[in-house]
């Protein structure tokens, strides 16, 4: 951490230490990478009389449809 800036723990480039005062280890580029690599887990799926729900473990979205085979 040098002056106004720290470094990325991902590419080890340079950042604004406001974003890291706000808790953030990554530089912009690689914070949308990281995100981006999450979102692709998620899923949202449809439940019946209560609309659209997020899922982000597959556990969950198997246990949804509970009529039998």
């Amino acid at each position: 951490m040098s002056g106004g800036t720290c470094e990325c723990v991902g590419c080890g480039e340079d950042y604004s230490i406001r974003r890291r005062q706000l808790g953030y280890n990554f530089c912009l580029d690689c914070g949308d990478y990281n995100a981006k690599e999450e979102r692709l887990g998620w899923c949202i799926a449809p439940l019946p009389k209560q609309g659209y729900t997020l899922i982000s473990r597959k556990e969950d979205l198997l246990q949804l449809n509970q009529k039998t085979r």
